[in-house]
């Protein structure tokens, strides 16, 4: 899509979102449209837009919206796929905002679908189309709801989170909002062939009302868009939370080289949200607590020190397992925190985080439930520590000032100024009352111990992204379709990327009778070799023999792999000879990945035959700052040890290779260097190359 179509969409949907004129198109369906538009409280001008009826919901009808006296800012049209291609031609010659399709079968339904699909882009123009195939929209802090029934009381809100769903059914779920969220916008995006992810995320992260963005996607659409639009909400510091459905390894396995196996799409889609500051979470529960986490804490955690406070013994331990599984830490009691805390204990309460306090059910002279100052003196007191986030497992109660647990933890967190939650052990405990008395207190209020813990370390990477110097969002535009690919055989691609600046052993590369030779020429021990396009893994085809320490092993090996290639029926291109580089103290791998969605992308990771067994790799979308690649090699298992300069030089060969992959992305589709092995003197050798090209 061009800049100014997109732009100018995007003024439109601002009209959308803010109607002062809204025109509901259709039947005597439309009746719970009505009623839900006055629900929510909008007051501006309401047309209903039908032929057939005298009216609908107590509106008077308008027989066609070239009838309508004024442009409608907003539109609702609950027609058939064709009256819709339609509707928003006339919409878009009018000079209306935007409008809700809420008709299926267009590009999801086949051939003719696909036509009307197209059509329907053709009509709009600049006309703000959500869908089609769009559930609705509604927009609390404007009193809006273009929305097909009459199933909830959208009551207006002055802040909160804003859903951008690509799925009808998910964003019904949040309609619902049994875990007390409390949306402020839920936008049903349907089928994206006009406003996309892209638009909502930056019109919406725009408003700053909007304290976060949870979007629920299929698919991250213009990837060069989105990283776009999320320049809007990293200079607001606005968290966005992403679920993508339809993860896979399936794509990875069928890659032809180590790199492409090691980092499927998925990884790349965490790349991107890594680059763009999203957190990206695996579960809808995950998405629900984390984005209401994030709107009580805003710029996230300052760090992952947690204290926890309970009642149940158990919990006491899940709390533990949980925090040890999402990577934060429970400091022990200081010992000046333990001697205050200790008195106002049971006394067969132990001191420990996580604190079981064993309260008493009852008794105003003892720590007991219905004895608020205590509990009140004594969660202070755990909280004196610093920590950066308290958590009290509580239900907080099922009236409308919640329990005396719930209010001593809402002084005492703001007394001390901890950031702090309420956790529900299980996922359907908070009561209404209590979800509110927790957002006006600015308090977390989640549900379900592990999805609350793992919304408490979201949180936690959020905030770390204050202290890290902010990336240009820019990526390369998605790789071509490459329709097939070739292998450059080693010695070619060792030469390309050896002009390049990679640095190799000693090599010679020669036909069979010059092998003797050529060992000879390097010193023993040497690495021998079998060359050839059809094996791109040469370790598993046996075209590789290592540590060979004199003519004699040179010949044995050379005449085992020429009886490979004849049982292959395969001619090799030739043998590499090469010095045996030892004493290694690490190895990776450093790669490039090509994508049709995501661009090019470095990729880094354990290196050696069982790449695929080791650590998880990283991917950075390219074009990838030079510190970004310092902070992922310092964040692997296998180079945390080594010298802060024999990172560098392995940085140098990974900035080198994301170079060559930017000179060469209309043909590279994948590049590998496995492995790159650290010498015990603090050489740096990349041992092995692959390139792969569009053929």
């Amino acid at each position: 899509m061009d800049t100014r179509a997109r732009q100018a969409r995007r003024a439109n949907l601002r009209r959308l979102l803010k109607p002062r004129s809204v025109a509901l198109v259709g039947g005597r369906t439309l009746a719970p449209s009505v009623a839900m538009l006055r629900k929510a409280g909008f007051d501006g001008d309401i047309q209903v837009v039908n032929p057939f009826q005298r009216e609908i919901g107590g509106i008077a009808c308008v027989p066609t919206i070239a009838d309508l006296p004024d442009a409608p800012d907003a539109a609702f049209l609950s027609i058939n796929r064709k009256l819709t291609v339609e509707a928003v031609r006339t919409l878009s010659a009018r000079g209306a905002g935007g409008a809700v399709c809420f008709a299926a079968g267009f590009g999801e339904m086949g051939e003719e679908g696909t036509r009307l699909q197209a059509d329907l882009v053709a009509a709009a123009g600049d006309l703000a189309v959500a869908g089609p195939n769009s559930n609705g929209l509604l927009n609390r802090l404007d009193r809006l709801a273009l929305w097909p029934m009459d199933d909830h009381d959208p009551q207006p809100v002055e802040r909160g989170p804003a859903i951008i769903s690509q799925s009808g059914g998910i964003a019904y779920a949040f309609v619902r909002d049994r875990r007390g969220l409390a949306p402020a916008v839920i936008a049903s995006t349907g089928n994206q062939v006009l406003l996309d992810v892209a638009d909502w995320l930056a019109v919406l992260g725009e408003d700053p009302r909007v304290t976060a963005i949870g979007i629920f996607m299929e698919g991250p659409g213009d990837v060069a868009a989105v990283a776009d639009a999320a320049a809007v909400t990293r200079g607001r510091n606005l968290p966005v939370v992403v679920l993508k459905s339809g993860r896979s390894a399936l794509g990875a396995e069928m890659a032809l080289t180590h790199t492409g196996a090691l980092a499927g799409d998925d990884d790349l889609f965490d790349a991107l949200c890594d680059r763009l500051g999203f957190t990206r979470v695996r579960t809808l529960p995950q998405l629900l607590e984390t984005l209401k986490a994030l709107s009580a804490w805003g710029d996230g955690l300052k760090g992952n020190r947690m204290a926890v406070l309970t009642a149940s013994g158990a919990a006491r331990a899940l709390f533990a397992d949980a925090a040890f599984d999402h990577g934060l830490a429970l400091p022990a009691v200081s010992a000046r925190v333990a001697s205050r805390l200790r008195p106002q204990l049971p006394e067969f309460a132990h001191v420990s985080n996580p604190l079981d306090h064993n309260a008493y059910y009852t008794g105003m002279d003892v720590l007991s439930m219905e004895n608020e100052p205590a509990l009140h003196e004594c969660f202070r007191t755990m909280l004196l520590d610093g920590y950066d986030i308290g958590v009290m497992n509580t239900d907080g109660g099922d009236t409308e000032d919640g329990n005396p647990t719930l209010r001593a933890w809402i002084r005492a967190a703001h007394e001390t100024g901890t950031p702090a939650a309420i956790v529900a052990t299980m996922p359907d405990e908070l009561s209404r009352h209590v979800h509110r008395l927790c957002r006006e207190a600015g308090i977390a209020a989640l549900q379900g111990l592990d999805d609350a813990v793992a919304a408490i370390a979201a949180a936690v990477r959020h905030g770390a992204r204050r202290g890290v110097p902010r990336e240009d969002p820019s990526i390369l535009p998605p790789a071509p379709a490459f329709g097939a690919t070739r292998i450059v055989n080693e010695e070619r691609s060792k030469t390309l990327l050896e002009i390049a600046g990679v640095r190799f052993p000693k090599r010679r590369f020669v036909a069979a009778d010059g092998v003797a030779a050529a060992a000879r020429a390097i010193g023993f021990p040497v690495v021998l070799k079998g060359v050839s396009s059809n094996v791109p893994h040469k370790n598993r085809f046996g075209a590789v023999a290592v540590g060979l320490s004199d003519a004699a092993a040179v010949e044995a090996a050379l005449a085992a792999m020429a009886a490979r290639f004849a049982d292959a029926g395969i001619t090799p291109d030739g043998y590499l000879v090469e010095e045996m580089v030892t004493a290694a103290e690490a190895e990776l791998i450093l790669g490039i990945k090509s994508s049709r969605i995501y661009g090019h992308a470095l990729i880094l990771g354990r290196g050696g035959v069982d790449v695929e067994t080791g650590d998880k790799a990283v991917a950075l979308l390219l074009p990838a700052a030079r510190g970004a690649i310092d902070r992922a090699l310092a964040g692997l298992g296998v180079t945390a040890g080594l010298d802060p300069a024999i990172r560098g030089r392995i940085a140098d060969i990974a900035w080198t290779i994301a170079d060559y992959a930017l000179a060469n992305r209309a043909t590279l589709a994948a590049l590998d260097l496995n492995p790159v092995i650290v010498t015990q003197d603090g050489r740096v050798i990349a041992v092995d190359a692959l390139i792969e090209t569009g053929a």
